[in-house]
């Protein structure tokens, strides 16, 4: 009985084309969506283009030699990291302490369950229209409460925070759940041995929790990091990038350049670099994991 999909011939084996009829209109698609526009961002970079983004002069890396050599995107880039390090700090603390409070369900736990949950289920978007309402200088809902009229959004010694607060808390859901999951998956009978010989809650938490859940971890530590490097909606909405640039990130400063004034050359050069910042910190990342996750 001959087999559909390989036969023999000449003591060479034909492969179906069946498999690769099925995969084309993936491999279209990301060749559409993701390989073209990859190449076309590095080839604008070495040239000028008009408003709509076409090429009309090859300059080489005069572009790139003007951008890097520029005070703004090294500041822009130091924003971007310290942003992403706040926030990183900040959500993988609270959704831990979190996590570790939902471990035990006990009563009540579904309430403080969903309430940590919560962000996820909000858009970024309608989540900075809240927080613009919270800080902003009149009526807003911090000022009211601490009877002040500070401009929140609007001073270079607290917009980055606000921008940060906004950050932490649509993070955290996501963040919450993985945690809760991997502290959950931890053997009942580890913990209960722990506490018979004696280990405080601190041990506890650093001998078994923590090594056990460490892949989680290292999840929610890449999924924060990744996510800070394209915080847009928060400061579009809370602080347009100022004062000063004190808020703006690489990735506001490239829609800035691109879609408002049209220096698209200038855009693909900061895209590129946005990609080799996120490339590198992603390498060190998981060289880290090979030492600090452990795997059941």
């Amino acid at each position: 009985m001959k087999d559909l999909g390989n036969t023999l011939q000449g003591g060479r084996k034909r492969v179906s084309p069946l498999p690769y009829l099925f995969i084309a209109p993936v491999l279209i698609l990301f060749g559409m969506f993701t390989i073209y526009p990859f190449i076309r961002t590095i080839l604008l970079s070495f040239t000028l283009t008009n408003a709509y983004g076409n090429p009309t002069k090859f300059v080489g890396l005069q572009m790139w030699k003007r951008v890097l050599s520029n005070e703004t995107f090294w500041k822009v880039m130091g924003v971007t990291l310290k942003v992403a390090a706040i926030n990183l700090v900040g959500t993988f603390t609270l959704a831990t302490i979190f996590a570790l409070i939902s471990t035990n369900q006990g009563r009540g736990s579904k309430i403080y369950q969903t309430m940590f949950a919560l962000p996820m289920a909000i858009a970024s978007a309608p989540a900075a229209g809240i927080f613009v309402f919270i800080f902003r200088q009149k009526n807003g809902l911090l000022n009211s409460i601490l009877g002040t009229t500070i401009a929140w959004q609007h001073e270079v010694q607290y917009a980055i925070w606000v921008v940060c607060i906004v950050t932490i808390w649509m993070h955290i859901g996501a963040s919450f759940i993985f945690l809760l999951v991997g502290f959950r998956n931890v053997p009942t009978e580890l913990v209960e041995s722990a506490v018979l010989d004696g280990a405080n809650p601190i041990q506890k938490i650093r001998h078994i929790l923590i090594p056990i859940a460490s892949p989680q971890i290292f999840f929610v530590l890449f999924l924060n990091i990744n996510s800070s490097f394209k915080s847009f909606a928060q400061i579009k909405l809370l602080t347009g990038g100022g004062p000063v640039n004190s808020t703006k990130t690489i990735i506001y400063y490239i829609y800035e350049n691109a879609l408002i004034k049209g220096r698209f050359e200038t855009a693909c050069i900061q895209a590129i670099s946005l990609f080799l910042l996120i490339f590198i910190v992603t390498r060190i990342q998981f060289a880290l994991e090979k030492k600090a996750v452990h795997y059941q």
